[in-house]
C-alpha cells in the first residue's frame, strides 16, 4: 500500500511507514538502493538483510560515539598524532602509549598526569579521553 505524506510529493511505502515506526532510520533510507544493487548482483534476501542490519549498527554506533564525544565536552579533540615527542626531552613514550589501551579504565584505576606548564599533560589527558569515548567507554 502506497500513501503520501502531507507536503510530501514522494508516495511512502507501509515499509517506509514500519521502518520509521521501529526507529530503523538506516534501513528507512536506504532499503530501496539496497534492493535494486541486490536485485542487480542477484543477492539472496538474508544477504540483502544483513548488508541492511549491518548499516544499521554501523549508523547506531557512529551515533553512539559522536554522542559520547559530545557529553565529554572536550574543549578541542585532541590525539596523540598530534602530540609532539620531541618536547618534552624526558617524557617516558612507552608508557604513555600504553596508557591508551586502556587497561586503567577496566582496572578502575586513576592515571595522574605531573608535571610543570606546557609539558603536554592536557592533551594526553584529552587524547585519552577521546581515545576513550572511540572505545565505546562510558561516564
Amino acid at each position: 500500500m502506497k500513501r503520501k505524506n502531507a507536503g510530501d510529493d514522494k508516495p511512502q511505502t507501509e515499509l517506509h511507514r514500519l521502518l520509521l515506526l521501529l526507529g530503523l532510520p538506516f534501513m528507512h533510507e536506504h532499503h530501496q538502493a539496497f534492493a535494486d544493487r541486490a536485485t542487480k548482483d542477484g543477492l539472496a534476501y538474508p544477504t540483502y538483510l544483513e548488508k541492511l542490519a549491518e548499516g544499521e549498527v554501523a549508523m547506531r554506533h557512529d551515533r553512539t560515539i559522536q554522542r559520547r564525544i559530545a557529553q565529554a565536552r572536550f574543549p578541542v579533540i585532541k590525539t596523540m598524532e598530534l602530540f609532539d615527542w620531541s618536547w618534552p626531552t624526558k617524557i617516558d613514550r612507552p608508557y604513555v602509549q600504553n596508557l591508551f589501551r586502556l587497561a586503567f579504565i577496566q582496572d578502575k584505576a586513576n592515571v595522574i598526569l605531573l608535571g610543570g606548564v606546557g609539558l603536554g599533560k592536557s592533551h594526553i589527558a584529552a587524547s585519552l579521553g577521546y581515545a576513550a569515548c572511540l572505545k565505546g567507554c562510558r561516564l
